[in-house]
């Protein structure tokens, strides 16, 4: 009895335990739908608790789809309930598979039920993740871009994508079971697709590959394959899949971005502007224009330099600024640079800059372009501007101190001419009736008349000097003509010779020459930077020792030399290579431009000549070369050339003058002039000749013409306040032209456009203040016989 009871209690211990530890929800329920009994696994399925399901009356349940399936095991029946289920004594949703029973007694009564519940929740994800997956594959299939395509191993298709049938043009029904070769691989790739067909097979590779492939309609298109093996269960290969892709329009984009790109890089490296790249504030590239501009060799001895070294370092925050902004996305307009060379030398650039792509990473490109040449040619037109203002300055000057040292120069030769022989004639009487010793009062008035003459001399110079500066400071019009370089190279010396004087001696070799076709004023610019360099060039307070020589002679092929020689240290030769360049000068600042020498070689080569140097210690010459001129077999005399703005009486009205007379017959002559001393000084300076009258004011002097119009000649200022000489002589050619005719204009300098276009189309006579004593006598002589 021991026995039987033993084994009783461990056949109930092991299906407790096998109750307890089943994987599925085990429940017991009596005939009222109460729960009574229930394992572990059934409580964790429906996440809850077993005081929650102690004595639940299953009449209450939420989710009354399982009742029916209950209590059918109350009347006897198996049953089965599955599908979602929403537990009562929790929030868990569930899905489940239940199979239910009836529990009978000894007598076969139906007691209760037992249920059995499987948690198909996981399973269910994966089932409709798989059918989800599939799905989206047929559709990935069906939609994708690339062809698809699913061969067995004998070659034979057996899927085929819309895609395929874009790409290669036969529909699904036309290629399925279609096998190549000669379907959509072409004779001539065979034998390469067929290799890559066997590595596929052997799983040895050829999962990528670019081929020709056929279309449908003939043409050869190209296609990248994307391949890999099927398998089956065992591992064996059964068949090959592959996505195919049309690209010859992309290999064709490709070649052409290529194309572009060598074009491109070509353009950039043979571009005239400096082209470089920066990253992290180094050089990673530079075009040849940059290498070349920053005085490099080679770009590989710039690139990964730091490119703010290359900058001046007073522009270097603004250098640093820029990139900044361009880093963070903002546009710099170009910038002005001072870029320093690997000698040091500095240029001036404007650079672009902007933030690009460059192999793949952010980068700076910069685009200089070289404003050197622009900085001079802004230097050049300031110097220009300057030196016409001084040119203007200049000739305004010249024309306000004729007026006055013409009345100078009248009065001192009325002096010498006249007032002193009559003094000295007096004064020999004097001494004669006084019984004084001969000669002592004489020898006073002697001493007077020398002194006198002495201040004429000066005033001659003086007169010298300022046609010469009216000669360089009128406006250059470009008239080229027949120029002696002796008389421009005198006149340019009277505009220097202080500068020489105080450092050497000079010495004037002039050999006789032919004219020259030259602007004059041109011409005495070369030649007064070329003394005022050789001045320079010799030390102050020495000028015994110290030598400059002028020389004029014939060159070969008859061409015109000039020489300016200075005995001073001479040229090294590094500077004689630089001598000409433009703003390249030793002399130290404030003293020198560096266009003197620049504008001369300019100046002289314009006239078909050239300016050549030879130097070496104790002796450097500047040599100016001209061809010679039309008027080439007419050499001038020593003496002078005739100056281009004088008056040239052979080109004025025929006049052939009478035979002269024993004495001339007395004239009557009007002189205009505003200056009314220089006017009394010539009318005191003329007395002796003619009757002279006095007119300071145009205006009136036409009141007077109108009046009496008997005048013989007319000396009239061709400048003056209110009525001009240009003004008197039109209302006199439209009522009295031969009043007009006898018109003779003075000048003291006529600067403005409107006086010089007049002087060169009248045909009347002209007279430059300071004036020709002389000349003007012959010439007022010379009107009044003709009368």
């Amino acid at each position: 009895m021991s026995d039987t009871s033993e084994a009783l209690r461990e056949s109930e211990e092991r299906y407790r335990t096998l109750f307890e530890q089943a994987p599925v929800g085990v429940f017991l329920y009596d005939r009222d739908l109460r729960l009574t009994t229930w394992n572990a696994r059934f409580v964790q399925l429906l996440q809850t608790t077993n005081e929650r399901l102690t004595s639940l009356d299953m009449h209450g349940l939420r989710d009354r789809a399982v009742l029916p399936a209950i209590e059918g095991a109350l009347a006897g029946k198996s049953s089965t309930y599955e599908g979602r289920y929403q537990a009562t004594t929790s929030d868990a949703v569930v899905w489940v598979s239940m199979r239910l029973c009836p529990l009978r007694n000894a007598s076969g009564v139906v007691i209760g039920g037992m249920g059995v519940v499987e948690d198909l929740t996981e399973r269910r994800r994966a089932l409709a993740a798989l059918l989800d997956s599939e799905q989206r594959h047929a559709l990935y299939v069906k939609r994708s871009p690339l062809g698809a395509i699913v061969w067995n191993t004998r070659f034979e298709v057996l899927e085929w994508n819309p895609s395929a049938t874009r790409i290669f043009g036969y529909t699904e029904e036309e290629a399925l079971g279609k096998r190549e070769p000669g379907f959509l691989v072409p004779a001539q790739e065979w034998a390469n697709v067929r290799a890559l067909w066997e590595k596929l097979l052997r799983r040895e590779g050829g999962e990528r590959s670019v081929n020709e492939n056929l279309r449908k309609d003939g043409r050869t298109i190209s296609c990248e394959w994307y391949n890999t093996p099927l398998v089956d269960a065992q591992g064996e290969v059964i068949g090959v899949a592959a996505l195919v892709e049309d690209v010859t329009e992309k290999q064709a984009a490709e070649e052409a971005l290529k194309r572009s790109e060598a074009r491109f890089r070509a353009l950039i490296e043979h571009a005239p502007d400096a082209i470089g790249v920066v990253r992290q504030g180094r050089w990673i590239y530079a075009n040849p224009a940059l290498v070349t501009y920053l005085g490099y060799e080679r770009a590989g001895e710039l690139i990964g330099r730091l490119a703010r070294d290359s900058v001046h370092p007073e522009d270097r925050p603004t250098q640093e600024s820029n990139h900044a902004d361009l880093e963070r996305g903002t546009s710099v307009s170009p910038q002005e640079y001072r870029l320093l060379r690997r000698d040091g030398s500095i240029v001036h650039a404007e650079v672009v800059s902007l933030h690009v792509d460059y192999d793949g990473a952010p980068a700076i490109l910069g685009v200089a372009r070289d404003l050197t040449e622009r900085k001079q040619m802004q230097a050049r037109l300031v110097q220009a501007e300057r030196m016409a203002a001084v040119g203007t300055l200049a000739a305004g000057v010249a024309h306000e101190i004729n007026s006055p040292l013409a009345y100078v120069l009248t009065q001192l030769t009325v002096a010498t001419a006249e007032a002193l022989p009559v003094l000295k004639q007096r004064v020999e009487a004097l001494e004669r009736a006084a019984d004084l010793t001969p000669g002592e009062i004489t020898q006073l008035a002697l001493e007077l008349e020398a002194s006198i003459d002495g201040a004429r001399e000066a005033a001659e110079r003086m007169r010298s000097i300022v046609r010469d500066l009216r000669t360089f400071s009128r406006a250059d019009d470009g008239e080229i003509a027949p120029t002696d370089v002796r008389r421009v190279l005198d006149a340019s010396l009277n505009m220097v010779f202080g500068e020489i004087r105080h450092r050497a001696r000079l010495v004037k070799q002039y050999d006789e020459v032919p004219l020259v076709d030259a602007n004059e004023a041109r011409l005495g610019q070369v030649f007064v930077n070329l003394l005022v360099n050789a001045a320079q060039a010799l030390p102050e307070g020495n000028a015994a020792a110290n030598l400059i020589r002028l020389r004029t002679y014939v060159g070969d092929a008859g061409r015109v030399v000039v020489e300016v020689m200075d005995s001073g240290p001479g040229i090294p030769d590094d500077v004689k290579a630089k001598i000409f360049d433009p703003f390249f000068t030793t002399k130290p600042a404030g003293v020198g431009t560096g266009l003197g020498l620049w504008i001369c070689q300019g100046i002289v080569t314009r006239l078909g000549g050239t300016i050549e140097l030879a130097s070496r210690p104790g002796e450097t010459i500047f040599r100016v070369v001209l061809p010679p001129g039309a008027a080439a077999g007419k050499p001038v005399d020593g003496a002078r050339a005739i100056r281009a703005d004088e008056p040239n009486l052979a080109q004025k009205p025929a006049m052939k003058p009478k035979p002269p007379e024993a004495k001339p017959r007395r004239g009557r002559v009007l002189v205009i002039d505003d200056e009314a001393p220089l006017a009394n000084a010539l009318k005191m300076f003329l007395a002796d000749e003619h009757d002279v009258v006095v007119s300071t004011s145009g205006r009136d002097a036409l009141a007077l013409l109108e009046k009496d119009p008997s005048f013989d000649a007319i000396l009239c200022d061709l400048m003056m306040p209110d009525v001009t000489g240009v003004d008197v002589h039109e209302a006199l050619r439209e009522r009295a032209p031969d009043v007009a005719a006898r018109l003779v204009f003075v000048t003291g300098g006529a600067f403005t456009p409107r006086m010089r276009a007049f002087l060169e189309e009248v045909r009347n006579p002209q007279l430059e203040k300071p004036f020709d004593l002389p000349k003007l006598r012959a010439l007022l002589r010379q009107l009044v016989s003709a009368r």
